[in-house]
Parts: C-alpha cells; structure tokens; sequence
C-alpha cells in the first residue's frame, strides 16, 4: 500500500531474537512515513508481517 500511494520503501531492522536457535522469536521493527512499528513472530517473515500489519492498522485508524 505504502510504496504504491507514497512510491517508499518500508525499512525493516531485526531488534532481537530471543530464545535458543531452535525455538526462536524475532523482533522487527519497521520504518515507513515517519511510522515506527514493532513485530513478533517465529520466523523473520511473520515478524515482518505483524510489523506491517500494526504500520496498517495505524495507517488506517489514523495515528494515535
């Protein structure tokens, strides 16, 4: 949504992982507009995904 309105790229940063190598959590940030979010998930992928997701949710609802 974001690169097509603004023509931006989001920028995702890897915050943590947390716990042993075969049960990680990574943490993500992301960084769009001037947005800053935060997401979790088990793999890289779906940190990214639920950052993204919450950027939406913002986006969407207005900034709070």
């Amino acid at each position: 949504l974001v690169q097509t309105t603004h023509k931006t790229t989001p920028h995702y940063q890897i915050v943590k992982e947390i716990g042993p190598d075969h049960d990680k959590t990574f943490c993500v940030r992301l960084m769009v507009l001037g947005l800053i979010t935060e997401g979790r998930g088990k793999s890289k992928k779906q940190a990214e995904q639920n950052a993204a997701k919450n950027a939406l949710d913002i986006l969407r609802n207005g900034r709070s």
